[in-house]
């Protein structure tokens, strides 16, 4: 939108005139105070100004998002987008690519899974914003009553733990996950999988999660809560919430969160563990693998803008190295810079934070395929009737392989 200003000079009736660039965007109603403060500071550096459509998370801003895309996507400029929707956005033509703004300095600076997770098809189609993991946290004050002083790398060697600690009373069960049939499972089952030396698809998108790696991490799944009894069988039914519950409660010794997790669980308004959890490398089959899953999100550009120079240069504000680390510090969101996480400012502001970025080099996405949410919806289904014992880890995970093939097909 363009909007005519007049200015009259009545030292002869001169008229000037100029237009000021605005620029659209949609958000949720978290950090809404920092955004509006930093369209403020953009407007003063640049003089363009910046309107926000505040919608709430979830459907209601993606069917919003969607409406102004098949619509010409000249209603949202700029948009947050998850990684897993950017190989839907790109196939749909709905995102523009960034690669002529895409300095080699910038590609050097990026965490790779935090940048790569806004790219597809060899071209990137976002600056990483909130580039966040799933970490794996521990007790450090529970583990050592049972004699150990750092966290087992094994999966072999945390079976061995949580049974002392159970053993010991320390704790009913030594851990929860997410295990609901909901995106939260697909979301575990990723690192758990990768930690396995398993993956999704080939490069010839066939399916390959259903081999015999992937039934050996379904298995083991199956076996933390049915046969080691080292889960809280309530995990079937929860998500990332009843697991971050159980943490702050010091009900279990271990487990995943996202985000920046010690800032939580070092509240003393929400956890009565203070001080006494720790970061530490996902475990992994062979202690040399200790990948994790991710979950970045970043700053895209609609392919219906009327002002794509601008609105890179407003995602790269908000988004770039500079704007991550006035993120990280203000309003505490995960950067996806190795600059912001190398930084001495930044690594003051939050404790465990040096582990945290070992971790961001073991960071795996989600299957970057455009029928993505088809597929999750599927999987979850089938996870969820093994862990449960109604099918087998191979039937679960081989009838989820050809529901991906149908949907691959049903896709071209």
């Amino acid at each position: 939108m363009r909007k005519l200003f007049l200015l009259t000079v009545f030292l002869g009736l001169v008229v000037f005139s100029f237009a000021v660039v605005e620029l659209n965007t949609i958000l949720g109603p978290s950090d809404l105070d920092y955004y509006i403060k930093k369209n403020q500071e953009f407007y003063d550096k640049y003089g363009i100004r910046v309107n926000i459509t505040v919608v709430p998370y979830g459907r209601d801003q993606n069917a919003k998002l969607i409406a102004s895309m098949l619509a010409g996507g000249s209603q949202y400029d700029v948009f947050v987008i998850d990684c897993v929707e950017v190989p839907k956005y790109v196939e749909a033509g709905w995102v523009l690519p960034i690669d002529e703004w895409l300095t080699e300095d910038l590609k050097k600076d990026a965490i790779p899974f935090a940048l790569d997770g806004m790219a597809y098809k060899g071209k990137w189609y976002g600056l990483p914003f909130i580039s966040e993991w799933k970490s794996f946290v521990y007790n450090r004050e529970i583990i050592k009553k049972v004699g150990y002083d750092e966290f087992p790398k094994t999966w072999d060697g945390v079976v061995e733990l949580a049974k002392k600690l159970q053993d010991a009373g320390l704790v009913k069960y030594a851990s929860a996950w997410s295990w609901a049939q909901k995106e939260s499972l697909i979301c575990d089952f990723v690192a758990i999988l990768s930690s396995f030396g398993g993956k999704f698809f080939d490069e010839n998108l066939d399916p390959v999660f259903n081999n015999e790696k992937g039934v050996q991490a379904v298995q083991f799944m199956i076996d933390m809560i049915h046969k080691y009894k080292i889960v809280n069988p309530a995990s079937l039914g929860w998500t990332e919430t009843e697991v971050d519950k159980a943490m702050y409660n010091n009900d279990i010794a271990f487990g995943m969160k996202w985000g920046l997790p010690l800032v939580d669980l070092d509240n003393p308004e929400l956890s009565k563990g203070v001080g006494q959890w720790e970061i530490g490398l996902m475990p992994s089959v062979d202690g040399e693998h200790p990948y994790t899953v991710s979950g970045p999100m970043g700053w895209a550009i609609s392919y219906g803008t009327k002002h794509p120079k601008e609105a890179f240069e407003y995602i790269k504000f908000l988004a770039g190295p500079e704007g991550a680390l006035d993120a990280a510090l203000q309003a505490g969101l995960v950067p996806g810079w190795k600059s912001v996480w190398e930084n001495p400012e930044y690594l003051k502001t939050v404790r465990g934070l040096d582990m945290m970025y070992k971790q961001a080099m073991y960071v795996v996405h989600r299957p970057r395929v455009p029928w993505y949410l088809e597929f999750s919806s599927v999987l979850q289904e089938e996870l969820h009737k093994a862990l449960t014992l109604k099918k087998s880890p191979k039937e679960a995970l081989d009838d989820a392989a050809k529901a991906a093939i149908k949907l691959r097909e049903e896709y071209k």
